[in-house]
């Protein structure tokens, strides 16, 4: 379940990264392992319950430089199931990011990444599941170039691109040939931003291009293209209160007048400490191509709320909703999703924190008789060393 998390470990005093004043030592590590059972291990109409186990893993290390510093980082995911083994994924990869400061007034940010990915499904007929198996790479790189103009304004650019190239599917036991299913995507990003910070208020105007070519598993590539234009307005008071607004419009453009749509670009999150707690709301519109049941993307509407408290001086508790509305531009038709969770963190020492969640989440989508429900429970362990 795609549900944002205000996770208890933001309320817990020395689990948030380590910055570099307080860090000790330049190279940091952090490892999470926990123990999930699903009554939906499929994620499907058809729900099957199986136990499963979640590690995740990170290495970080960093090299100060003339002109600033660079960060390289190794990561890597790895879930494992007790009896459907064909849901079974794992991921690794390495990122570095440099940054340069060559003067005051200007500041260079460079990122390069790359990452593997193996991930186990299903194809689910009636009461028939077929495990599929899926590799992917992806690389790309990065550049930001911040410029502070006068003492208020400041100018951001942003350029970034990736490679994602998919391989065969394999089916469970050879019951199919193996087959193209997952298309290759290359995307290119541009954006452009004005800042202007007066004391506690921040306002900006953004606009963002964006193309991703679609390619590999069609007859012929596909362009999807994306144009928004925003303007945002952020505040910050001294006794916690926040909010930020970012509205405007976007375009979506694909090949083969597969889509040609314009819809409102909405962002805003308000947070407000109320005796004791931290109430956080967010609500979001737009486009989304990269987590979508559709061929290219979806348009989503999506609204959470979350509340977090502290219980005692190690122990903190967060819960929060969401709902939300998703149009498959091509495949034509909609779903409606809403879900629940609930955490309990309990910093057990100065690096180490036990987490007990609980996540419920529900999908409907009329137009094709279809729906689903899912309830994980977890217990992880996590540690930064």
């Amino acid at each position: 379940m795609r549900l944002a998390v205000l996770s208890p470990l933001l309320l817990l005093p020395g689990i948030a990264m380590a910055s570099e004043a307080d860090a000790p030592s330049p190279v940091s590590a952090e490892i999470s392992i926990s123990r999930h059972y699903t009554d939906n291990v499929l994620d499907e109409p058809l729900a099957v319950s199986d136990w499963y186990t979640l590690m995740r893993g990170s290495v970080a290390g960093d090299i100060d430089h003339g002109l600033g510093e660079t960060r390289i980082t190794l990561g890597g995911e790895l879930r494992r199931h007790d009896l459907f083994t064909i849901e079974n994924d794992a991921a690794g990869g390495i990122e570095t990011q440099t940054t340069l400061r060559p003067s005051e007034d200007l500041e260079l940010r460079g990122t390069l990444f790359l990452r593997h990915i193996r991930e186990g499904d299903a194809l689910v007929i009636e009461d028939l599941a077929i495990g599929t198996q899926t590799a992917k790479t992806i690389g790309g790189a990065g550049a930001v170039v911040g410029l502070r103009l006068t003492p208020a304004l400041v100018s951001t650019t942003e350029v970034k691109g990736f490679r994602e190239r998919a391989r065969d599917t394999f089916f469970e036991d050879d019951v199919l040939p193996a087959l193209r299913l997952e298309p290759d995507r290359d995307r290119i990003f541009a954006s452009q931003a004005l800042t202007h910070t007066d004391g506690p208020v921040q306002r900006a105007v953004r606009t963002t291009a964006e193309r991703t070519t679609f390619s590999g598993s069609f007859a012929e590539a596909i362009n999807l293209d994306r144009l928004q234009l925003r303007g945002e307005i952020g505040w910050r008071s001294e006794n916690g209160y926040a909010f930020a607004l970012a509205a405007g419009g976007e375009w979506l453009r694909a090949s083969f007048d597969l889509i040609d749509i314009v819809r409102p670009s909405i962002e805003a999150t308000a947070i407000a400490p109320i005796a004791g707690l931290e109430l956080r709301g967010t609500l979001r519109t737009g486009f989304e191509s990269d987590d979508t049941d559709d061929l290219l993307a979806s348009w989503v509407r999506r609204a959470e709320a979350q509340l977090a408290w502290p219980l005692a001086e190690h122990f903190a508790l967060s819960t929060g909703i969401f709902v939300e509305a998703r149009d498959n531009l091509v495949l034509g038709y909609s779903e409606n999703r809403r879900g629940i969770y609930g955490e309990l963190g309990w910093q057990a020492s100065e690096k180490v924190t036990l987490v007990l969640r609980l996540d419920y989440g529900e999908t409907r989508a009329p137009d094709i008789d279809f729906a689903k429900d899912r309830l994980d429970a977890s217990l992880a362990v996590r540690t930064r060393l």
